[in-house]
């Protein structure tokens, strides 16, 4: 029987906090894959949006990027589910004349709408939806970012074919099918990792699927409400290494000071 571990870190709140990962969280990592287990970041970020400081082969053994659509194990990538070009050009004619800021999520670049306040440090802008047929037909896009609160009116237009995420400052949407939790069984499929040893860890609504789906849940200390109920066990907070904390108590053989 396969005694490996397989651990999914949301980032946001979990595994950084405050745009630092905890020195704690780095040494559990660490010793976590020194023992053989596997340790992924599961974010509802594309791979281009990923903080450059976990792209590091030395941290993590891959990511489930972009809600579930794009898969990353060793350096490679072993699936990919990109939005096609007639439904980004669909989705860029309900937001090209939008007032909020809206992020096309790429693989490896970002589009923007109207991108405030990240002016001058945006490469990419959709100037008009036939730009996915023109200049930007190569690029692999993998979600939707809208900052602010969609309409109940887009809610249910995008409801039809993609899965919506609202937050309280931002919503998300993916393809239908797609999902954290997804992603998460395709890699530890791939890994034969049992889902008995597959660990999650999250903070927030987006991470219901994932936490649902694995063996072991874990919600920070800072999480909503709703994500405490639903976990196996509540960590400390993601600045006090939360993650830390759960790795020593599910994972490690060892102990780490939290």
């Amino acid at each position: 029987m396969d005694n490996r571990y397989a651990v999914f870190l949301d980032i946001d709140n979990t595994l950084m906090s405050g745009g630092k990962i905890p020195e704690k969280n780095i040494e559990a990592i660490k010793k976590a894959r020194e023992q053989g287990n596997f340790v992924f970041v599961n974010t509802a970020r594309s791979y281009a949006f990923i903080p450059e400081i976990l792209k590091d082969d030395e941290l993590l053994d891959g990511y489930v990027a972009g809600i579930g659509t794009d898969l990353r194990l060793n350096g490679k990538q072993i699936f990919s589910c990109p939005l096609t070009r007639e439904e980004l050009k669909f989705i860029g004619s309900l937001f090209i004349n939008d007032t909020r800021e809206v992020a096309f999520e790429g693989e490896e670049k970002m589009i923007w709408i109207n991108p405030e306040p990240r002016r001058g440090q945006v490469e990419y802008y959709l100037n008009s939806p036939d730009d996915f047929d023109t200049v930007y037909k190569d690029f692999r896009i993998s979600k939707l970012y809208i900052n602010g609160q969609l309409t109940e009116k887009e809610k249910e237009i995008l409801s039809e074919d993609y899965i919506v995420y609202q937050h309280e400052n931002y919503a998300e949407f993916v393809k239908k099918g797609y999902g954290k939790a997804v992603g998460m069984k395709m890699m530890t499929e791939n890994l034969g990792i049992p889902k008995e040893n597959c660990i999650a860890m999250g903070d927030s609504a987006n991470d219901t699927d994932m936490l649902l789906e694995a063996g072991i849940s874990v919600a920070m200390g800072n999480a909503i409400p709703e994500i405490k109920k639903l976990s196996t066990y509540t960590s400390c907070d993601a600045a006090d290494g939360g993650v830390a904390d759960a790795l020593q108590k599910f994972v490690l053989k060892e102990t780490v000071t939290v």
